[in-house]
């Protein structure tokens, strides 16, 4: 009896270890072991203790592997400067490809991700948010003079300094990526053009790619672009066409750089010139009188060249083909009663697109577009005749934006 209580007692005990042994394992796990170092990292950053913050930085990237990641690349590149290990930084800056950075969304102002592994593998590990970001980036914005002065200091070559200077600048326009808590409005205009003025100063730089695809953030309009436009039209015309009154149009716009292909059609109603003799049910010599209605229904295609868009204002003539389908009013008795009277041209057109934009955004063309435009009857007994057609509407155009390297 004693020996089987001594046996169960001994299986307990060790069942027990074997489960201690797991927790302890788990305790000092390597997920674990990176909390506690970024968190002892954080306090010595917070006491000025850049010597033991180095410590703790090379510790922490010595149990770094493939899969797991101990600090965000922007987070590293803050504590090197802190701790004035301008080599390795420069090291680390001058890749000159993409393979260390994660492609986010092309095209946009967050073309790529910051805080994605400094290195080629995939699915790795990140470390748990905590404060260590939002302290490098307060303590940066405290004293960033020191930063300052430490460069000036250093022994660096002049194109490592200069970029360096400039990569601090970058650093604290694009705060956003370090911390979701401090946000900072420095202009990203002025690092652009540190930046081109450094690639000129340097064009055979090895920090070309890293200036041209992180640090400089300059967009243009994308090449192709799409508008819809409404629009008041009235006018007049020549011979016996009948004399424009007042009318609407709807169109659609195709952008591509500095053309504009123009799809639309437009209704008006105007009056007749002159008498108008036609025949119905075997009876001639009917009269549709002078100065009445008649409708204009009236396709086209125009082709705009903008030879200048600035700002605020934009215009372009056009060459474009449009036609004129005339229809008189009817009711269903009579339906078939005036349709000897219509008829239809073909309308070669050009003129002139003048374009007041209603504010000073770069990738919206919104507008009131003032659209002057002469046609000229292609066939039918009003071959010579022409139309002159003024419109004034609203026009919304978008293109989107590129981000240029």
């Amino acid at each position: 009896m004693k020996r089987s209580i001594l046996i169960i007692a001994l299986l307990f005990a060790t069942a027990f270890s074997a489960f201690a042994q797991i927790e302890d394992e788990i305790l000092q796990s390597k997920a674990e072991k990176i909390v506690k170092g970024r968190a002892y990292l954080i306090e010595k950053f917070l006491d000025r203790d850049y010597d033991k913050v180095k410590e703790i930085k090379d510790y922490l990237l010595g149990i770094e592997d493939e899969y797991y990641v101990v600090l965000r690349p922007v987070e590293l590149w803050h504590i090197l400067q802190w701790t004035k290990e301008y080599d390795e930084l420069t090291t680390l800056l001058r890749h000159t490809d993409s393979a260390y950075f994660t492609l986010y969304r092309e095209n946009t102002y967050f073309s790529y991700s910051y805080d994605q592994p400094y290195n080629p593998y995939n699915n790795r590990i990140f470390p748990q948010w905590d404060k260590l970001g939002q302290c490098l980036l307060a303590r940066g914005v405290e004293d960033r003079h020191l930063l300052q002065f430490g460069l000036q200091e250093a022994d660096l070559s002049a194109e490592d300094r200069a970029f360096l200077t400039m990569f601090l600048d970058w650093l604290f326009v694009n705060n956003h990526y370090l911390t979701e808590d401090i946000q900072n409005d420095a202009d990203q205009t002025k690092v652009n053009e540190k930046a081109t003025r450094f690639l000129l100063d340097y064009p055979n730089s090895d920090y070309e790619w890293f200036v041209r695809h992180m640090i400089r953030k300059q967009y243009a309009e994308k090449d192709w672009g799409g508008g819809l436009g409404l629009d008041l039209r009235s006018g007049f015309t020549s011979g016996t066409l009948a004399k424009p009154g007042f009318g609407v149009g709807l169109s659609l716009d195709v952008l591509y750089k500095r053309l504009d292909l123009t799809i639309g059609i437009g209704v008006m109603t105007l009056k007749t010139a002159q008498n108008q003799v036609y025949s119905f049910e075997g009876v001639s010599g009917l009269v549709y009188p002078q100065g009445s209605e008649c409708n204009w229904g009236m396709p086209y295609a125009n082709l705009a060249y903008y030879v200048y868009d600035g700002r605020r204002v934009a215009f372009g003539p056009f060459v474009g083909i449009g036609g004129i389908f005339e229809s008189y009013p009817f009711n269903k008795e009579k339906e078939d009663e005036y349709k000897e009277l219509e008829k239809n041209f073909l309308l070669y057109k050009a003129g002139l697109n003048l374009d007041i934009k209603m504010h000073d955004y770069v990738f919206d063309r919104s507008s009131i577009r003032i659209k002057y435009e002469f046609g000229l009857i292609g066939n039918g007994a009003e071959k010579y005749s022409n139309v002159h057609l003024i419109t004034i509407g609203w026009s919304w155009m978008g293109r989107g934006e590129k981000r240029v390297y």
